[in-house]
């Protein structure tokens, strides 16, 4: 269902239901209003009845299959639905249809990661980002957990994937400003969203959990940091410190949630390389969502403009 036109039929189309929502139409009937999606797709959809069954079987973050017919709405596409079925138990290969994923597979992700760590020289960062790394736990939640709830990297594989991003942009950054402290930078950037998975639950629902939404990211990393920093025999305080800093700065701003402002240039240089991750992704993530028809997308709230469509030239 990646490429609907108007008027094209849909047939038992496997889905995510994200939010259902029953509204009263102009003419006083009921009517349910559903966001779904397929795949990296997101649909504006309608059930043009009011069945106390359809809000009782389908609910926010469930399967089902759907049938209908893809309508012209203004300029997007929106999806009419005449029957729609709760899927109970999906197999997982209709997860992995449904469910929007990374563009790398979690075998490549691993394995950069490490070949990154490997660059690493001073052993302390190394052996940190080693522990941590091969930890089951945290190895497992961070290959499968996307990077954001819904603007960037809101994927499986998206943190990791992100992350991935943030030290190739850091280390493109020490070859341009070799007075950047390769090592903290580097492991600052493989470190810097490691709260994410906490804060964040598996798919398909992908929400922000209890401790994400208390906590933050930012507050549950520098605990992981410094559960492992414990374990490490005579690690650096003055290391610590850096590492701390450059997780607690990397959102830039203390009105983007980052409690102190960058203030070395390591921590500048992560913030930088994060920013730029997560704004380019969102922006290519926007469009490849869009179910317009035209060449825009709709107007981005978040980043306060419509954005324009990548074109082949």
């Amino acid at each position: 269902m990646q490429n609907l036109y108007p008027n094209e039929k849909i047939e038992n189309q496997p889905v995510v239901v994200r939010k259902i929502e029953k509204k009263i139409g102009q003419n006083d009937k009921g009517y349910y209003h559903l966001q779904i999606s397929s795949g990296i797709k997101n649909y504006d959809a309608k059930i043009w009845n009011d069945s106390p069954d359809i809000a009782e079987k389908i609910v926010p973050g469930c399967f089902a299959y759907i049938s209908g017919v893809a309508k012209d709405f203004k300029g997007t596409l929106q999806i009419h639905i005449n029957k729609i079925e709760k899927i109970d138990n999906p197999s997982q290969e209709l997860i992995n249809k449904v469910i929007p994923s990374c563009y790398l597979n979690s075998e490549q992700i691993e394995k950069e990661l490490f070949e990154i760590i490997d660059t690493i020289k001073n052993e302390k960062i190394k052996q940190l980002l080693n522990n941590i790394f091969t930890n089951e736990n945290i190895k497992t939640s961070f290959l499968k957990k996307a990077a954001g709830a819904e603007i960037h990297h809101a994927y499986i594989g998206g943190l990791a994937q992100h992350t991935i991003e943030v030290a190739r942009i850091v280390i493109n950054f020490t070859q341009i400003f070799p007075y950047v402290n390769y090592d903290i930078a580097v492991a600052s950037a493989l470190l810097h969203d490691i709260g994410k998975i906490i804060e964040l639950s598996d798919f398909p629902e992908n929400k922000y959990t209890t401790r994400g939404k208390l906590i933050g990211h930012i507050n549950i990393g520098i605990e992981i940091l410094n559960s492992f920093i414990t374990k490490i025999q005579d690690f650096p305080q003055a290391l610590r410190y850096e590492l701390e800093h450059c997780i607690l700065s990397h959102h830039g701003t203390l009105e983007m949630g980052s409690p102190v402002l960058p203030m070395t240039l390591e921590a500048i240089a992560v913030h930088n390389a994060d920013k730029a991750s997560a704004e380019i992704n969102a922006f290519h993530l926007a469009i490849e969502r869009d179910a317009g028809t035209d060449a825009w997308t709709d107007y981005n709230p978040t980043y306060k403009r419509a954005i324009k469509k990548s074109i082949n030239i």
